[in-house]
């Protein structure tokens, strides 16, 4: 059955400040991956902009939560149509305002939402759960780049009723910008302004978190966010206690065998700084390649610098070898490199 996907993006309120220049770049780029990569057919991948320019009052606004509602009346109606299945696998992809209701779930403002109506919102987890509890997925992804700041909230616009016990063999991957509590940020990145968890994410699915075998699971793709989010953020991001460092993450386990995409793996080209003394030693990493440990990946004589430029490497972790010295040398990701005496 049909892969679906929605993918949302919010960039401008009419009343909510700041304006965001993000959330549509996110959307639209997030949207060309699963109708390419993500094995969602483009008629089945609902894209929802926010007004550009947003008119003078938010009540005027639009996409509002019924707009987004009434996506998931259709996928429900499917559902009774197919004796209870819409799909293999669900996307939902949200960016914009948000606000945090709860240690796990996170909310997307919608574009009529205003400081004094935060009540036009539509709940992440809550939707995503109710997809996933109920079976009309075998299973649900959901990525939500927005602020989980705590708002007291006293009722939520969710999909009410009783939630039920989710299906055997049913999977789940949820992914937040921030964790409870925290900021998410947006930023220059390759030329445009993007979420940081959003420009880790892609980076991600685009090949950074993928296996040897091109395969990015729960396991790698939980662990390439983690890794290198932070690595998007300033100086002055690292020092601020409110911006999230790193995603709030959660796959169904077994994590390593929930295949999220397959796509061919990035190789990174990284410059190794050598430690003090090793001008005039040889160097080799050893690495695992084709399912084999302490396979030779790269070899070099001395050349009296201490800077050695191997070939293109996959992420992973390497031991250097200089003339009997050992040392560990991981590649995270986008040039990401870290050398330590062991």
């Amino acid at each position: 059955m049909p892969n679906k996907a929605i993918v949302v993006g919010i960039g401008h309120y009419a009343e909510l400040p700041p304006n965001l220049e993000g959330p549509q770049n996110d959307a639209l780029m997030f949207h060309k991956w699963v109708t390419t990569r993500g094995g969602v057919n483009e008629a089945d991948a609902t894209l929802i902009l926010g007004d550009e320019p947003p008119p003078a009052a938010a009540v005027d606004a639009h996409p509002t939560e019924e707009a987004l509602k009434s996506e998931f009346d259709r996928l429900e109606d499917e559902a009774v149509a197919n004796n209870g299945c819409v799909g293999d696998r669900l996307y939902l992809y949200l960016s914009g305002h948000g606000f945090g209701q709860s240690l796990t779930d996170g909310s997307l403002l919608m574009a009529n939402a205003t400081m004094k109506r935060p009540r036009h919102h539509v709940p992440g987890s809550l939707w995503a759960d109710h997809f996933f509890a109920n079976g009309y997925f075998k299973e649900v992804v959901l990525f939500l780049d927005c602020c989980r700041e705590r708002y007291n909230m006293a009722a939520l616009n969710g999909p009410g009723g009783p939630m039920p016990v989710p299906p055997n063999g049913a999977r789940r991957f949820y992914g937040f910008a921030t964790k409870y509590g925290k900021l998410a940020v947006e930023r220059h990145i390759d030329g445009a302004m993007h979420g940081v968890f959003t420009a880790t994410l892609m980076d991600a699915l685009n090949g950074g978190a993928s296996e040897e075998d091109g395969r990015i699971t729960g396991e790698s793709l939980k662990a390439y966010l983690f890794e290198n989010m932070k690595g998007f953020l300033t100086p002055e991001d690292l020092d601020d206690q409110d911006v999230a460092k790193e995603p709030d993450l959660y796959c169904e386990p077994p994590e390593r065998q929930f295949v999220i995409a397959t796509v061919p793996p990035q190789r990174y080209a990284v410059t190794i700084l050598l430690p003090a003394g090793s001008e005039t030693k040889p160097r080799q990493l050893i690495g695992e390649q084709g399912g084999q440990k302490f396979v030779k990946i790269a070899a070099a004589v001395a050349d009296g610098t201490l800077t050695w430029q191997p070939p293109p490497l996959l992420r992973g972790t390497y031991q250097l070898l200089l003339n009997g010295d050992s040392h560990v040398v991981t590649v995270k990701g986008r040039g990401s490199v870290d050398v330590t005496t062991s």
